[in-house]
Formats: structure tokens, sequence, C-alpha cells
């Protein structure tokens, strides 16, 4: 092709100049993300209120919490696979589609039961995906637009999300959970189907000897990355920590809305709204910095409020506080949604699975033990202790990424 030819091949969308297939998979990304957007808030937002209305123990509730993480610890063994095989993409439809699909399952067996094993079973399929879901979003979107498209498509997202947080709320206490995570159900099967086809440019894997005589264990070459990145090492020790006192807290939050303040399905609903209006604000302005400053600025907002809202639960534990406390929540989920992506992609180019693999392993651990062991102690010890202590596991992060960032220039 001329080099004239490529040039009128682009085109300029949103003040970005981008090519006609990225601007396709841009369109893509954004339909099924809006689909994606009713299971989104139905799984992450109602799912665990539902099973607690349904008699689930605060055991049970941790369990539910762990969920996401329990899938995580393998994630490394299919980041190791994902590389190998050099085509992410069957690894992030496949498992969603099936995953979408297990909804059903607590929509037509109301046990608390049900809900934890199908929890349990989506998010071992989630494991798989995760690591396999950035190595194709690098393939996706060229590095000098990723930030921003990410950033854009989820602002759309986080705008359908408000009115469905409460639409949801309103439904689930009219007339039970069943209809929504039915409906959800069939809006994931829809959204993994329209995302199946996006295009993927030509990409020819790069064979190198070390990668030639990878140890059949791949958890060894994760571990020298590690040792021979200090950046990378102080990112993971920080997002540990912080993490941890995220997991921690997770469920608690939940049983002090049910349990403890009494609330219905639609004030919870105005939390989540107040979520989701902080979410969809930062995806905006996190992605526009992610292009534009160094990326570390971005990542310190989003581990510090791991450490606020557990803070807020923990000294307040009001009504006024879970508004608060679920917006904060909003700005910090989102950040570490794009910006830990973003931050992979520029330390570990052409290795995105392999380290964000090991990212999703050590959240497999923490967001394990953090809200089995939570939940566990909330009969024998009090909610604002255990809240404060989520704080404290928070700021340690925090105080760990900055002090190993700013001691001398950051490489990314």
């Amino acid at each position: 092709m001329k080099p004239e030819a490529k040039a009128s091949s682009r085109m300029l969308k949103f003040g970005m100049p981008m090519s006609a297939n990225v601007w396709r998979n841009a369109r893509i990304d954004l339909g099924a993300s809006c689909l994606f957007s009713l299971f989104n808030v139905v799984l992450n937002q109602f799912y665990m209120a539902f099973a607690i209305q349904q008699g689930a123990t605060n055991f049970q509730v941790g369990l539910l919490a762990a969920a996401p993480a329990v899938g995580l610890l393998f994630s490394p063994f299919w980041a190791s696979w994902i590389e190998k095989a050099n085509n992410p993409k069957p690894f992030v439809i496949i498992p969603n589609a099936i995953g979408r699909l297990l909804l059903l399952l607590p929509a037509f067996f109301a046990y608390p039961s049900v809900y934890v094993t199908a929890a349990l079973l989506f998010q071992l399929l989630m494991g798989i995906q995760a690591p396999a879901y950035a190595a194709l979003v690098s393939r996706m979107y060229p590095s000098d637009l990723r930030g921003r498209l990410m950033g854009y498509v989820r602002v759309a997202m986080g705008i359908i999300m408000i009115p469905l947080a409460y639409l949801v709320g309103s439904w689930s206490d009219a007339f039970g959970p069943s209809g929504p995570l039915i409906a959800a159900s069939i809006a994931g099967v829809l959204s993994i189907g329209l995302f199946n086809t996006i295009k993927l440019p030509e990409h020819k894997a790069e064979i190198k000897p070390a990668m030639l005589k990878k140890s059949r264990f791949p958890l060894q070459e994760q571990w020298k990355l590690v040792k021979e990145n200090r950046t990378l090492a102080v990112f993971l020790a920080a997002t540990t920590f912080a993490g941890f006192g995220n997991m921690l807290a997770n469920p608690l939050y939940q049983i002090i809305q049910v349990d403890v303040l009494e609330l219905s399905n639609i004030e919870i609903g105005y939390a989540r709204v107040a979520y989701f209006t902080a979410l969809l604000l930062t995806f905006w302005l996190a992605g526009w910095m992610i292009d534009r400053i160094d990326i570390k600025y971005t990542l310190l907002c989003g581990i510090a409020a791991y450490a606020i809202v557990p803070m807020l639960y923990g000294l307040w534990g009001s009504y006024a506080a879970v508004i608060t406390g679920n917006a904060i929540q909003g700005v910090g989920e989102a950040i570490w949604d794009i910006g830990i992506l973003a931050f992979v992609f520029r330390l570990a180019p052409g290795r995105e699975a392999m380290v964000f693999g090991l990212h999703l392993m050590l959240f497999g651990f923490r967001g394990t033990i953090g809200p089995i062991l939570s939940s566990s102690l909330s009969t024998s010890v009090s909610f604002s202790v255990l809240l404060i202590i989520a704080s404290i596991c928070g700021w340690i992060g925090t105080l760990l990424f900055v002090t190993g960032n700013w001691k001398r220039r950051s490489p990314v």
C-alpha cells in the first residue's frame, strides 16, 4: 500500500486520528459494553444483596466476595498458555459466553448455596479471560489512543448504569430478583456475541530464546520479571496491601447495608447511582490523564481510594457514609480498571498477559483470604475494628506506592 493510501485510511474521531479498523473496534466495544451494563449492575452491585435477602450467612457472603479472587488464583497458568497460543480472543469469548449463562441458576433456584456455586463457577471462568483481555485490548487499540478509548467506552457504560441501578433496585423490590437475573444473563450473552465481531490486526509472535526455554512452571519466569523491574515490584507490593484492605472490607459493606442499616433495594440503588456517577466521571478523566501525564499520579488516586472507603464505613457507618463511600469506591475501581491495564501495557509491552496474570494471581490470594477472614471474624469482632484495619492496609499500600515511585524518576 502506498503511503498516501495509508494516510487517507485514517480518520479523525473525538479529536483522535485513527484507522478505520480501530474506529470499527471502538464502536463494537462501545455497543458490547452498553449491552453489558445490565449484567454489570446486577452481578457487581446487587447479586450479594440478593443472596443476603435470600438468607445467605456471613460466611456465604464472604465466599461471594472472595469468588472473583478464587478464579484469578490460576491466572498465571492461563496467561502462559495464552501467550503461547498467540491468539487471546477465544480465551475471552468462550469463558464469558458460558459464564454469563450461569446467572440463570440463582434466577430459577433461589437458594444461597446456588448463589455461591454460580458465583464461584463464573469467576473461575473469568480467571481465564482476565489475562487474555489485557492482551486483546493491546491489539485492539494503539498505545497512544488506548487510555482515552477505554475511558470513553466505559463512560458510556457508566451513563447507562446510573438509571439501571435505580431500575434494578425498584424491579427487584417489586417482583424479586429472578427477573433482573434473567435479563442480565440474556444481555450478557448478547454483549459477548457482539464483542466477538471485533477484528484484530495481523500479529506476529516474537519468539525469543528465553520463551523457547521457558520453565514448565510459569511462575518462575513471572517472578524473574519482578526481580528485574523495581517499578513492577513496587506496584505489586502497593496493590497487594491496598487490595487486601479493600477485599477485607468488601463483604462488610454489603452486610452493613442490608442487615445493620436495613436499606431497601431502592436505597441501595441510590447508593449505586452515586457509585456509577463517580465511576463514569473517573473513566473520562482518568482516560484523559493516562494519555497525557505520568500514570503514577492516576494510580495513586486509585490506591488511596481503597484506604478512604473503609475508613468512612468504620468511623461513621451511616447512610451518608454509604453514599459517599460508594462514590469514592467508583473512583477507585475506575482507576484500577483502566489505569492498571495502561500501566502494564507501558511496563511490559508484548508481555501483557504474563504480567497481568501475575497481578491477578496476587489479587486471587488477597481476594480469597480477605473476605473469608472478615466475614468469619464479623461475629466476634466489631465491624468498626475490621474496617479500620482494612483502612490501615490501604494506607500502607498508598505509602508504599508513594515512596517507591517518588524517590526516583518513574520509567513509565
